[in-house]
Protein backbone atom coordinates (compact mmCIF):
# COMPACT_ATOMS: atom_id res chain seq x y z
CA UNK A 1 0.00 0.00 0.00
CA UNK A 2 2.75 2.27 0.25
CA UNK A 3 3.77 3.65 -3.25
CA UNK A 4 -0.21 4.30 -3.30
CA UNK A 5 -0.41 6.15 -0.28
CA UNK A 6 2.59 8.34 -1.02
CA UNK A 7 1.44 8.57 -4.67
CA UNK A 8 -1.32 11.78 -2.54
CA UNK A 9 -4.53 9.59 -2.01
CA UNK A 10 -6.23 8.92 0.78
CA UNK A 11 -5.87 6.77 3.08
CA UNK A 12 -9.30 4.91 2.37
CA UNK A 13 -8.16 4.61 -1.08
CA UNK A 14 -5.19 3.03 -0.60
CA UNK A 15 -6.42 0.69 1.53
CA UNK A 16 -9.44 0.11 -1.01
CA UNK A 17 -7.08 -0.87 -3.51
CA UNK A 18 -4.62 -3.26 -1.12
CA UNK A 19 -7.90 -4.96 -0.30
CA UNK A 20 -8.73 -5.50 -3.62
CA UNK A 21 -4.96 -6.56 -4.76
CA UNK A 22 -5.06 -8.87 -1.71
CA UNK A 23 -8.00 -10.57 -3.05
CA UNK A 24 -6.29 -10.65 -6.43
CA UNK A 25 -3.34 -12.62 -5.00
CA UNK A 26 -5.22 -14.91 -2.94
CA UNK A 27 -7.22 -16.17 -6.13
CA UNK A 28 -4.08 -16.47 -8.11
CA UNK A 29 -1.99 -18.15 -5.42
CA UNK A 30 -3.99 -19.99 -3.72
CA UNK A 31 -7.13 -21.03 -5.66
CA UNK A 32 -7.28 -24.83 -6.79
CA UNK A 33 -6.49 -23.38 -10.17
CA UNK A 34 -2.61 -22.04 -9.51
CA UNK A 35 -2.03 -20.12 -12.27
CA UNK A 36 1.58 -19.80 -13.99
CA UNK A 37 4.07 -17.63 -12.83
CA UNK A 38 4.19 -14.94 -15.90
CA UNK A 39 0.60 -15.30 -15.80
CA UNK A 40 0.89 -14.26 -11.97
CA UNK A 41 2.84 -10.98 -12.66
CA UNK A 42 0.84 -10.56 -15.84
CA UNK A 43 -2.32 -10.19 -13.77
CA UNK A 44 -0.36 -7.89 -11.19
CA UNK A 45 0.81 -5.60 -14.17
CA UNK A 46 -3.20 -5.20 -15.86
CA UNK A 47 -4.49 -4.81 -11.93
CA UNK A 48 -1.46 -1.72 -11.79
CA UNK A 49 -2.80 -0.52 -15.23
CA UNK A 50 -6.34 -0.44 -14.26
CA UNK A 51 -5.49 1.51 -10.90
CA UNK A 52 -3.45 4.25 -12.53
CA UNK A 53 -6.36 4.19 -15.21
CA UNK A 54 -8.66 5.49 -12.81
CA UNK A 55 -6.59 7.53 -10.58
CA UNK A 56 -4.97 9.23 -13.46
CA UNK A 57 -5.38 12.62 -12.50
CA UNK A 58 -4.19 12.28 -8.93
CA UNK A 59 -0.77 9.93 -9.97
CA UNK A 60 0.79 11.75 -12.72
CA UNK A 61 4.42 11.23 -12.33
CA UNK A 62 6.25 8.47 -14.74
CA UNK A 63 8.37 7.52 -12.01
CA UNK A 64 5.44 7.11 -9.39
CA UNK A 65 3.56 5.05 -12.14
CA UNK A 66 6.45 2.81 -12.94
CA UNK A 67 7.36 2.52 -8.94
CA UNK A 68 3.62 1.17 -8.27
CA UNK A 69 3.30 -0.93 -10.92
CA UNK A 70 7.02 -2.52 -10.49
CA UNK A 71 5.77 -2.66 -6.81
CA UNK A 72 2.81 -4.52 -7.51
CA UNK A 73 4.54 -7.30 -10.05
CA UNK A 74 6.89 -8.15 -7.65
CA UNK A 75 4.57 -8.71 -4.47
CA UNK A 76 2.82 -10.87 -6.36
CA UNK A 77 5.92 -12.84 -7.86
CA UNK A 78 7.16 -12.94 -4.47
CA UNK A 79 4.22 -14.21 -2.76
CA UNK A 80 3.65 -16.71 -5.93
CA UNK A 81 6.91 -18.38 -4.85
CA UNK A 82 7.33 -19.74 -1.85
CA UNK A 83 11.22 -19.98 -1.36
CA UNK A 84 11.13 -16.27 -2.18
CA UNK A 85 8.25 -15.29 0.50
CA UNK A 86 10.24 -16.97 2.94
CA UNK A 87 13.45 -15.00 2.09
CA UNK A 88 11.66 -11.57 1.90
CA UNK A 89 9.48 -12.48 5.08
CA UNK A 90 12.83 -12.81 7.14
CA UNK A 91 14.26 -9.99 5.97
CA UNK A 92 11.49 -7.76 6.09
CA UNK A 93 12.10 -9.27 10.29
CA UNK A 94 15.21 -8.20 10.45
CA UNK A 95 14.79 -4.83 8.66
CA UNK A 96 11.84 -4.30 11.29
CA UNK A 97 13.96 -4.82 14.29
CA UNK A 98 17.03 -2.99 13.19
CA UNK A 99 14.35 0.13 12.42
CA UNK A 100 13.20 -0.42 15.85
CA UNK A 101 16.35 -0.27 17.24
CA UNK A 102 16.93 2.78 15.63
CA UNK A 103 13.45 4.51 16.61
CA UNK A 104 13.45 4.02 20.24
CA UNK A 105 16.86 5.90 20.72
CA UNK A 106 15.85 8.56 18.13
CA UNK A 107 12.99 9.22 20.48
CA UNK A 108 14.74 9.44 23.48
CA UNK A 109 17.47 11.72 21.84
CA UNK A 110 15.52 14.28 19.50
CA UNK A 111 12.02 15.83 19.63
CA UNK A 112 9.06 16.20 17.56
CA UNK A 113 9.89 18.95 14.32
CA UNK A 114 13.62 19.46 16.07
CA UNK A 115 15.79 19.07 13.29
CA UNK A 116 15.05 22.84 11.61
CA UNK A 117 13.65 26.22 11.96
CA UNK A 118 10.02 24.69 12.00
CA UNK A 119 9.86 24.15 15.68
CA UNK A 120 11.01 27.38 16.24
CA UNK A 121 7.81 28.75 13.73
CA UNK A 122 5.41 26.26 15.41
CA UNK A 123 6.31 27.61 18.95
CA UNK A 124 6.10 31.20 18.04
CA UNK A 125 2.96 30.97 16.25
CA UNK A 126 1.30 29.18 19.23
CA UNK A 127 2.48 32.01 21.79
CA UNK A 128 1.20 35.04 19.56
CA UNK A 129 -2.03 36.17 19.70
CA UNK A 130 -1.86 38.49 16.34
CA UNK A 131 -1.69 35.69 14.33
CA UNK A 132 -4.06 32.58 13.29
CA UNK A 133 -2.64 30.66 16.11
CA UNK A 134 -1.89 27.04 16.55
CA UNK A 135 -1.76 24.87 13.11
CA UNK A 136 -5.68 23.25 13.24
CA UNK A 137 -5.15 19.97 11.56
CA UNK A 138 -8.77 19.54 10.44
CA UNK A 139 -10.22 16.06 9.18
CA UNK A 140 -9.87 16.46 5.19
CA UNK A 141 -12.08 14.71 2.69
CA UNK A 142 -11.35 13.29 -0.69
CA UNK A 143 -14.26 13.28 -3.49
CA UNK A 144 -14.08 9.86 -5.51
CA UNK A 145 -12.27 11.23 -8.59
CA UNK A 146 -9.31 12.19 -6.13
CA UNK A 147 -9.83 15.42 -5.65
CA UNK A 148 -10.45 17.85 -2.08
CA UNK A 149 -13.85 18.02 -1.44
CA UNK A 150 -15.76 21.35 -2.48
CA UNK A 151 -19.01 21.54 -0.27
CA UNK A 152 -22.12 23.44 -0.95
CA UNK A 153 -22.26 21.96 -4.74
CA UNK A 154 -25.19 21.43 -7.04
CA UNK A 155 -26.23 18.26 -8.29
CA UNK A 156 -26.29 19.68 -11.37
CA UNK A 157 -24.61 23.02 -13.40
CA UNK A 158 -24.68 25.39 -16.70
CA UNK A 159 -20.85 24.73 -16.59
CA UNK A 160 -17.72 24.64 -13.63
CA UNK A 161 -15.35 26.45 -12.48
CA UNK A 162 -11.79 24.77 -12.11
CA UNK A 163 -9.08 25.91 -9.76
CA UNK A 164 -6.05 24.46 -9.85
CA UNK A 165 -2.62 24.74 -7.56
CA UNK A 166 -0.46 23.72 -5.20
CA UNK A 167 -1.05 23.04 -1.27
CA UNK A 168 -2.65 26.56 -0.97
CA UNK A 169 -5.75 25.23 -2.96
CA UNK A 170 -5.63 22.08 -1.57
CA UNK A 171 -5.91 24.07 2.09
CA UNK A 172 -5.32 21.20 4.29
CA UNK A 173 -4.91 23.83 6.97
CA UNK A 174 -9.39 24.25 6.92
CA UNK A 175 -12.13 21.97 6.81
CA UNK A 176 -13.78 20.85 3.78
CA UNK A 177 -16.34 23.75 3.84
CA UNK A 178 -13.51 26.44 4.65
CA UNK A 179 -11.38 25.80 1.76
CA UNK A 180 -11.30 29.01 -0.61
CA UNK A 181 -13.26 26.43 -3.44
CA UNK A 182 -15.62 25.87 -1.20
CA UNK A 183 -16.80 29.35 0.04
CA UNK A 184 -16.34 30.73 -3.75
CA UNK A 185 -19.11 27.71 -4.17
CA UNK A 186 -21.83 29.43 -2.03
CA UNK A 187 -21.10 33.07 -3.34
CA UNK A 188 -21.99 31.33 -6.69
CA UNK A 189 -24.55 30.07 -5.42
CA UNK A 190 -25.98 33.26 -4.12
CA UNK A 191 -25.99 34.22 -7.58
CA UNK A 192 -27.60 31.47 -8.57
CA UNK A 193 -24.83 30.93 -10.98
CA UNK A 194 -25.48 27.94 -11.56
CA UNK A 195 -21.81 26.59 -11.99
CA UNK A 196 -19.99 23.72 -9.61
CA UNK A 197 -16.17 24.53 -8.26
CA UNK A 198 -13.66 21.66 -8.11
CA UNK A 199 -10.48 21.75 -6.35
CA UNK A 200 -8.07 20.96 -8.11
CA UNK A 201 -4.82 21.72 -5.81
CA UNK A 202 -2.06 19.41 -4.85
CA UNK A 203 0.57 19.54 -2.07
CA UNK A 204 3.96 21.00 -3.59
CA UNK A 205 2.33 20.98 -7.29
CA UNK A 206 3.25 23.76 -9.86
CA UNK A 207 1.77 25.09 -12.80
CA UNK A 208 3.68 22.40 -15.03
CA UNK A 209 2.59 19.38 -12.77
CA UNK A 210 -1.37 21.13 -13.00
CA UNK A 211 -1.03 21.45 -16.72
CA UNK A 212 -0.53 17.68 -17.00
CA UNK A 213 -3.74 17.24 -14.82
CA UNK A 214 -6.02 19.62 -16.99
CA UNK A 215 -4.62 17.92 -20.36
CA UNK A 216 -6.61 14.69 -18.83
CA UNK A 217 -9.94 16.56 -18.94
CA UNK A 218 -11.70 15.82 -22.05
CA UNK A 219 -15.05 17.56 -20.80
CA UNK A 220 -14.15 20.96 -21.34
CA UNK A 221 -16.96 23.42 -22.54
CA UNK A 222 -17.32 27.12 -23.35
CA UNK A 223 -19.06 27.06 -19.80
CA UNK A 224 -16.06 26.38 -18.07
CA UNK A 225 -13.47 28.63 -16.04
CA UNK A 226 -10.25 27.66 -15.65
CA UNK A 227 -8.54 29.44 -13.24
CA UNK A 228 -4.48 28.66 -12.13
CA UNK A 229 -4.11 30.15 -8.49
CA UNK A 230 -0.01 29.67 -8.80
CA UNK A 231 3.48 31.65 -7.86
CA UNK A 232 4.80 30.24 -4.65
CA UNK A 233 5.64 26.90 -6.05
CA UNK A 234 6.35 28.52 -9.30
CA UNK A 235 9.13 31.07 -7.82
CA UNK A 236 10.10 27.85 -5.52
CA UNK A 237 11.71 26.59 -9.18
CA UNK A 238 13.94 29.46 -9.30
CA UNK A 239 15.48 28.10 -6.27
CA UNK A 240 19.03 25.91 -6.82
CA UNK A 241 18.95 23.08 -4.09
CA UNK A 242 21.76 22.65 -2.28
CA UNK A 243 21.70 19.07 -2.35
CA UNK A 244 20.47 15.91 -4.94
CA UNK A 245 17.66 14.48 -1.67
CA UNK A 246 15.98 17.87 -2.03
CA UNK A 247 16.17 18.49 -5.81
CA UNK A 248 14.69 14.94 -6.23
CA UNK A 249 11.84 15.75 -3.37
CA UNK A 250 11.29 18.61 -5.67
CA UNK A 251 10.43 16.85 -8.79
CA UNK A 252 8.99 13.90 -7.04
CA UNK A 253 6.83 15.52 -4.43
CA UNK A 254 4.96 12.75 -3.72
CA UNK A 255 7.96 11.36 -1.73
CA UNK A 256 7.93 14.76 0.40
CA UNK A 257 4.09 13.37 1.29
CA UNK A 258 5.31 10.30 1.76
CA UNK A 259 7.88 11.74 4.12
CA UNK A 260 5.09 14.07 6.34
CA UNK A 261 2.98 11.01 6.44
CA UNK A 262 5.07 8.77 7.74
CA UNK A 263 6.36 11.54 9.86
CA UNK A 264 3.51 11.61 12.36
CA UNK A 265 4.41 8.06 13.79
CA UNK A 266 8.73 7.59 13.03
CA UNK A 267 10.97 10.30 14.68
CA UNK A 268 13.25 9.13 12.09
CA UNK A 269 11.04 10.12 9.18
CA UNK A 270 10.33 13.42 10.94
CA UNK A 271 13.54 13.95 10.92
CA UNK A 272 14.08 13.28 7.40
CA UNK A 273 11.38 15.58 6.05
CA UNK A 274 12.70 17.99 7.99
CA UNK A 275 16.06 18.14 5.97
CA UNK A 276 15.30 17.41 2.95
CA UNK A 277 11.73 18.76 1.91
CA UNK A 278 13.33 21.83 4.08
CA UNK A 279 16.43 21.81 3.02
CA UNK A 280 18.27 24.74 2.29
CA UNK A 281 18.16 27.32 -1.16
CA UNK A 282 20.84 28.41 -3.37
CA UNK A 283 19.65 31.23 -5.44
CA UNK A 284 21.13 31.76 -9.04
CA UNK A 285 20.36 34.19 -12.46
CA UNK A 286 20.15 31.12 -14.28
CA UNK A 287 17.51 29.01 -11.57
CA UNK A 288 15.31 32.18 -12.39
CA UNK A 289 15.39 32.38 -15.85
CA UNK A 290 14.86 28.75 -16.00
CA UNK A 291 11.59 29.13 -13.53
CA UNK A 292 10.84 31.98 -16.03
CA UNK A 293 10.87 29.87 -18.77
CA UNK A 294 8.83 26.82 -17.39
CA UNK A 295 5.87 29.21 -15.98
CA UNK A 296 5.73 30.57 -19.69
CA UNK A 297 5.66 27.23 -20.75
CA UNK A 298 2.92 26.26 -18.69
CA UNK A 299 0.50 29.11 -18.76
CA UNK A 300 1.01 28.93 -22.92
CA UNK A 301 -0.10 25.17 -22.76
CA UNK A 302 -2.51 25.55 -20.12
CA UNK A 303 -4.01 28.60 -21.86
CA UNK A 304 -4.15 26.74 -25.26
CA UNK A 305 -5.89 23.89 -24.11
CA UNK A 306 -8.72 25.59 -22.53
CA UNK A 307 -9.51 27.80 -25.26
CA UNK A 308 -9.62 25.12 -27.85
CA UNK A 309 -12.93 23.84 -26.43
CA UNK A 310 -13.72 27.43 -25.21
CA UNK A 311 -13.13 27.32 -21.66
CA UNK A 312 -11.67 30.59 -20.15
CA UNK A 313 -8.33 30.80 -18.79
CA UNK A 314 -7.83 32.77 -15.54
CA UNK A 315 -4.27 32.52 -14.31
CA UNK A 316 -4.19 34.48 -10.92
CA UNK A 317 -0.98 35.25 -9.22
CA UNK A 318 -1.66 34.92 -5.52
CA UNK A 319 -0.73 36.90 -2.31
CA UNK A 320 2.21 35.38 0.27
CA UNK A 321 3.43 36.67 3.45
CA UNK A 322 5.71 38.98 1.72
CA UNK A 323 3.28 40.26 -0.39
CA UNK A 324 1.57 41.25 2.69
CA UNK A 325 1.93 45.67 3.44
CA UNK A 326 1.68 46.72 5.59
CA UNK A 327 3.53 43.54 7.49
CA UNK A 328 2.59 43.80 10.99
CA UNK A 329 5.41 42.65 14.07
CA UNK A 330 3.89 38.82 13.87
CA UNK A 331 4.90 39.38 9.68
CA UNK A 332 8.38 39.98 10.42
CA UNK A 333 9.05 37.74 13.00
CA UNK A 334 7.40 35.00 11.24
CA UNK A 335 9.36 35.92 8.06
CA UNK A 336 12.80 36.15 9.85
CA UNK A 337 12.17 32.98 11.07
CA UNK A 338 13.15 31.54 7.57
CA UNK A 339 16.78 33.55 7.59
CA UNK A 340 16.84 36.21 4.67
CA UNK A 341 17.06 34.81 1.39
CA UNK A 342 12.93 33.74 0.98
CA UNK A 343 12.33 37.33 1.93
CA UNK A 344 15.05 38.30 -0.69
CA UNK A 345 13.80 36.22 -3.82
CA UNK A 346 10.14 35.87 -3.61
CA UNK A 347 9.12 39.27 -4.13
CA UNK A 348 12.07 39.37 -7.08
CA UNK A 349 10.71 35.94 -8.76
CA UNK A 350 6.89 37.72 -8.52
CA UNK A 351 8.48 40.46 -10.41
CA UNK A 352 9.06 38.19 -13.00
CA UNK A 353 6.15 36.05 -12.73
CA UNK A 354 3.65 38.94 -13.38
CA UNK A 355 4.14 40.50 -16.55
CA UNK A 356 4.01 36.61 -17.77
CA UNK A 357 0.31 36.30 -16.99
CA UNK A 358 -0.21 39.81 -17.39
CA UNK A 359 -1.07 38.89 -21.51
CA UNK A 360 -3.83 37.36 -20.54
CA UNK A 361 -7.43 38.68 -20.80
CA UNK A 362 -8.82 37.50 -17.85
CA UNK A 363 -5.41 37.48 -15.37
CA UNK A 364 -6.05 38.58 -11.63
CA UNK A 365 -3.32 39.77 -9.44
CA UNK A 366 -4.10 39.07 -6.04
CA UNK A 367 -0.65 40.23 -3.93
CA UNK A 368 -2.63 42.00 -2.06
CA UNK A 369 -5.87 40.71 -0.60
CA UNK A 370 -3.93 39.77 2.51
CA UNK A 371 -3.39 43.89 3.26
CA UNK A 372 -4.90 44.83 6.42
CA UNK A 373 -6.77 41.72 8.10
CA UNK A 374 -6.26 41.23 11.54
CA UNK A 375 -4.73 39.43 12.76
CA UNK A 376 -2.26 38.13 10.43
CA UNK A 377 -3.89 34.76 8.60
CA UNK A 378 -0.72 33.07 8.15
CA UNK A 379 0.39 30.43 9.57
CA UNK A 380 3.51 29.85 7.79
CA UNK A 381 5.00 32.35 5.20
CA UNK A 382 2.16 30.84 2.54
CA UNK A 383 -0.92 28.64 4.11
CA UNK A 384 -3.70 30.99 5.47
CA UNK A 385 -6.85 30.57 7.80
CA UNK A 386 -10.27 30.89 7.20
CA UNK A 387 -10.46 34.31 6.96
CA UNK A 388 -7.43 34.52 4.32
CA UNK A 389 -9.81 31.75 2.33
CA UNK A 390 -12.51 34.01 2.64
CA UNK A 391 -10.43 36.96 1.21
CA UNK A 392 -9.24 34.80 -1.53
CA UNK A 393 -12.76 33.45 -2.95
CA UNK A 394 -14.19 37.30 -2.66
CA UNK A 395 -11.16 38.48 -4.90
CA UNK A 396 -11.69 35.61 -7.65
CA UNK A 397 -15.53 36.07 -7.73
CA UNK A 398 -14.78 39.94 -7.86
CA UNK A 399 -11.90 38.90 -10.58
CA UNK A 400 -14.67 36.72 -12.56
CA UNK A 401 -17.22 39.46 -12.31
CA UNK A 402 -15.10 42.11 -13.53
CA UNK A 403 -13.90 40.16 -16.25
CA UNK A 404 -17.85 39.55 -16.95
CA UNK A 405 -17.29 36.13 -16.81
CA UNK A 406 -20.19 35.37 -14.39
CA UNK A 407 -23.35 37.79 -13.87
Amino acid sequence: MAPIWASGLSSHRAIFYWALFVVLVSLVNFSNFRVSTPLAGLSALIFASGLLAIEHTSIIHLPIRLIITTWLVLLMLIVHNQKLRKIVSINLIVFAVLFLFLEIPFRFLTSAQSSSQFQYIELFRNSRSDGPGPWPYPETTMTVDGLRTTTDQPKSGSGRILIFGGSTTFCAEVPDRLTHASILQRMLNDRDSGLIVKNYGKSAATSTDRVKVLKTINDLTKNDIIIFYIGINESGVGFTQRDLPVGLIAKLPELGNALQKISKYSRIADLLFRKLVFGGIDISEESKTAAQTEFTKAMDDANSFATKSGAKFVPVLQANLFTRNPSTDYDRTLANLYGSELGVVMPDMYERLLPIISKYENFGDAREVMNNLEPSPYFDWMHVNAEGDQRIATFMRDLLVEKKLID
